[in-house]
């Protein structure tokens, strides 16, 4: 019997004196100035909460974004410890895609090499959730988790790097952590999902779209809620996309304009002069702001008197009150061409007060027919103890569970002749269909997880125990030959080189 000794999952990003540097100190965009928010609260716990609480969680995120111009070189995020650490997996939680960027279209580990002074790439570099390298916004969930993992290195930091993606070329994060971990016995699938509104679990967002697309029918005002675009199917996706995308293309209304010459910090708190301190009334208003002229109706979802999300209109111009001499005197200050002002507010869609106030009160209507019916269901829910959920959902739920469950069991047989047939058996499903759910999951196969987990194990058993090569060779049932050539493969060296190069024996602290 072997004395072992496990690494923490410790978060080694929270210990004293670490710093977090990044390629754009300076960004322009909504987020957080300080990239040190990366380090604190993840933001799983918004799962099931209203949409404000996600709007505030932005204040937490840290983006790249400095405007709409190529990026000049690759975005990087590097976390600096004031002690060497020896750590072997990052864990980074992206933000919300933006409609123009906030993605990345590569991305690499790197350390600081001590020696030649310089950052390296780590080896054997897997990303488990498989990330969406496309530059494309549809497809990402806000606040997903990946898990970054490599063989271990010692440093005094650790940076993730890569090409920002979008129109505006820049990355959005939420939450660093960097871990050391065995990670033949740490599970993958005990990642956090991605958090969703409440009001998407009540009103599902491709309804949301469908309601927008009759609104524009009958008054030729599309609506939408917040963060509804990122629950979109591809095909409502592309649609909702062709209808704002010229803002983002080189023709925008004037919202966009006026955000693209002033910054879109001082937009935001003349658009809404409530931006730093939200309100949440409970009855339809329109919002209106910049001298009079531009308008946005707004009708709150309220359910068990708690406003847990909006109907909002796009933004307008309001036709009946718009003062052309005060615009004037306005791109005169801030030295915008008036002929380039003039055709954005040509081109941004026009109604009147009246109109407006009308639609108001349609939402209002709309959204208080959903709250009553969102109520209904979440009574319902409440009485059977949340039995009653999406179809999809439960599935989602039910795959995960079983991915889990597999790979627990394997990381608990490792010492024992177990087929990826016996793991199948353990969940009740045949080998062929546990194999395609499994790399649904996971993205990759049943059969190269279970080898790459010996071999961490193998190398956890070099590194942690006096055990010999020939002692965990015995330990996982490998014929020695093979083994080392297993392990040469994926290591990139042999076994006893793999030992003699750590030093790291039972009897030696970390």
């Amino acid at each position: 019997m072997f004395d072992l000794i496990y690494p923490s999952d410790e978060n080694l990003a929270l210990r004293p004196g670490v710093l977090i540097r990044v390629s754009v100190d300076q960004p322009t965009g909504r987020a957080s100035r300080d990239p040190h928010v990366l380090l604190t609260d993840p933001p799983a716990y918004l799962d099931g909460q209203p949409l404000s609480a996600f709007l505030r969680y932005r204040d937490k995120t840290y983006d790249t974004y400095d405007g709409h111009n190529p990026a000049s070189g690759p975005d990087w995020y590097a976390i600096d410890f004031s002690d060497p650490v020896t750590c072997n997996c990052v864990e980074m939680t992206m933000e919300c895609p933006n409609r123009d960027g906030g993605w990345w279209t590569s991305l690499t580990v790197e350390y600081w090499n001590t020696v030649n002074q310089g950052w390296q790439p780590v080896d054997e570099l897997e990303i488990t959730p498989p990330y969406h390298f496309a530059d494309e916004p549809h497809g990402r969930l806000p606040y997903e988790t990946h898990a970054l993992t490599f063989n271990e290195v010692t440093t005094t930091a650790i940076r993730l790097i890569g090409n920002p993606g979008g129109l505006a070329q820049f990355t959005s994060l939420a939450h660093l952590a960097v871990f050391h971990r065995d990670l033949s016995r740490w599970n993958p699938a005990s990642l956090p999902v991605p958090p969703m509104p409440y009001i998407f679990r009540l009103i599902p967002p491709n309804t949301i779209w469908d309601l927008s697309e009759s609104m524009v029918k009958l008054t030729g005002l599309a609506v939408t809620v917040a963060y509804m675009d990122h629950y979109l199917d591809a095909e409502r996706y592309a649609r909702w996309w062709k209808r704002i995308s010229r803002n983002y293309q080189g023709e925008p209304e004037l919202w966009q304009f006026l955000g693209l010459a002033i910054g879109f910090d001082n937009w935001n708190r003349i658009e809404n002069p409530d931006y730093d301190n939200p309100v949440s009334p409970k009855e339809p208003y329109v919002r209106i702001s910049f001298h009079n002229t531009i308008g946005r109706a707004v009708a709150p979802i309220v359910v068990d008197q708690q406003v847990v999300g909006e109907i909002a209109s796009h933004v307008v111009i309001i036709a009946d009150q718009f003062d052309e001499a005060w615009h004037q005197h306005y791109a005169g200050q801030h030295q915008i061409p008036w002929e380039s002002y003039a055709a954005a507010v040509e081109r941004s869609p026009h109604l009147s007060l009246e109109q407006l106030e009308g639609a108001a009160a349609l939402m209002g209507m709309i959204a208080n027919t959903i709250a009553n019916l969102a109520h209904r269901n979440l009574t319902l829910e409440r009485e059977l103890d949340g039995a009653r959920r999406a179809v999809d959902e439960r599935r989602a739920f039910e795959r995960r569970e079983m991915v889990r469950k597999a790979i627990d069991f394997m990381q608990e047989n490792l010492e024992m002749p177990v087929t990826i047939a016996d793991v199948a058996q353990q969940v009740a499903l045949t080998p062929t269909y546990f194999g395609v759910i499994f790399h649904q999951q996971m993205g990759r196969n049943p059969i190269d997880y279970l080898i790459d987990l010996r071999i961490e194990r193998a190398k956890h058993y070099l590194s942690y125990t006096r055990m010999s090569v020939m002692d965990v060779c015995v330990a996982l049932g490998y014929d020695p030959s093979y083994f080392s050539r297993l392990f040469k493969r994926h290591v990139g060296c042999t076994p006893g080189q793999y030992a003699h190069r750590t030093q790291r024996r039972a009897s030696q602290p970390e």
